[in-house]
């Protein structure tokens, strides 16, 4: 089983503060869309200060703001911004706020535009929000476009607006022909500019929202050869989190060179699905050298599946050094999650765990 949502959330209020941001960053990185996440960071901010509570905060771009805690985060970083300097990190946590709600849903921040035309005049942290495109997206999903795919099929590939057009019907139901053959002209051979830009904003779509039911275009794009279309898809697999992307990736994982099989291994690192561990641990005589090896092992302990503890500890004293730093920050929600566990199986793992921090 590997560690969910729910505990991280409990986390985020932690006495420790490495364990807090440890929680954090693993929801961010994971694209939670658990909604109670936000009301635990408020708690945290309130009982610790946004100085304190998390002080590498990540960026919260990866996670949606709940419609109903728009109007509290404008409060907030109103409150937050004000007086202060664009390097203060209190600044900088309330900038990262509205930036979030700025590239979430527009039918979340619809009604909350002029406060934040209004906050802007408060902060030049708040420079990166756009209300003007924030305004067009809204203007969008008011109006009329018909059939999406005859719509583009008799304008010009020039078509301006065509993320907030894309964004509007998908947000309406009436996207799902366009993502289709977007993503499916990605994968053919033939080349047609027009087309090519349709299916590219198909992708940016794919990088902001939760495209379930389109996992099997992304576990095909996944091993792409333009870099770029194959982050992108990797992306979007791993905002889906369901049980169809990691039975897909079980099936393809073979066939996938070695930068197709390590991304994989991404979207099943971030996506901490149940079952995610026996998955990695049945992948690995099928990885590529040595580097996919260690990287599903890496994915295998931030699992923290401590139902097979055995497989877990072995995971954790075999990956290199360098894989080992940069995993440290996470590691430290070890010690409560071992509370789980028996005395004898508590004590073994905490000593086996600060004598490798100790290394």
């Amino acid at each position: 089983m590997a560690l969910s949502d729910s505990t991280l959330i409990g986390l985020l209020t932690s006495e420790s503060v490495n364990v807090r941001s440890a929680a954090l960053d693993m929801l961010s990185s994971s694209f939670s869309n658990d909604a109670r996440w936000l009301p635990q960071i408020f708690v945290s901010w309130d009982r610790f200060g946004p100085q304190d509570a998390f002080p590498e905060f990540p960026l919260l771009s990866h996670f949606a703001i709940p419609p109903e805690y728009v109007g509290e985060c404008i409060t907030r970083a109103r409150s937050m911004a004000q007086g202060r300097p664009l390097t203060d990190r209190v600044c900088r946590c309330a900038g990262k706020l509205i930036e979030a709600i700025s590239i979430g849903s527009p039918i979340s921040f619809a009604s909350h535009l002029e406060s934040i035309r209004e906050l802007k005049q408060v902060s030049k942290i708040f420079f990166r929000v756009s209300d003007q495109k924030m305004q067009a997206r809204c203007d969008w999903i008011e109006r009329e476009c018909g059939n999406l795919q005859e719509y583009l099929n008799e304008t010009p590939s020039s078509v301006g607006n065509l993320y907030e057009i894309l964004e509007s019907q998908f947000l309406l139901g009436r996207a799902d022909e366009v993502l289709r053959n977007g993503f499916a002209a990605l994968l053919s051979e033939v080349r047609d500019r027009s087309a090519e830009h349709t299916s590219l904003i198909c992708l940016e779509l794919a990088s902001r929202y939760r495209l379930t039911g389109y996992e099997s275009w992304f576990v095909e794009l996944i091993d792409h050869s333009d870099q770029m279309i194959a982050d992108a898809a990797s992306i979007g697999l791993g905002r889906c989190r369901t049980d169809t992307a990691l039975s897909l990736i079980a099936d393809r994982f073979s066939e996938y060179s070695k930068s197709g099989q390590l991304r994989s291994v991404d979207v099943l690192r971030r996506g901490r699905i149940p079952k995610t561990a026996e998955l990695l641990r049945f992948l690995h005589p099928h990885g590529h050298g040595s580097q996919v090896q260690n990287a599903l092992r890496v994915a295998e302990v931030l699992q923290f599946d401590f139902t097979s503890l055995e497989d877990w500890l072995e995971a954790f004293l075999v990956i290199d050094d360098e894989s080992f730093s940069r995993i440290k920050s996470q590691l430290y929600v070890v010690e409560p999650l071992a509370q789980s566990l028996s005395e004898d199986d508590r004590q073994r793992t905490l000593k086996l765990f600060h004598s490798r921090f100790k290394e």
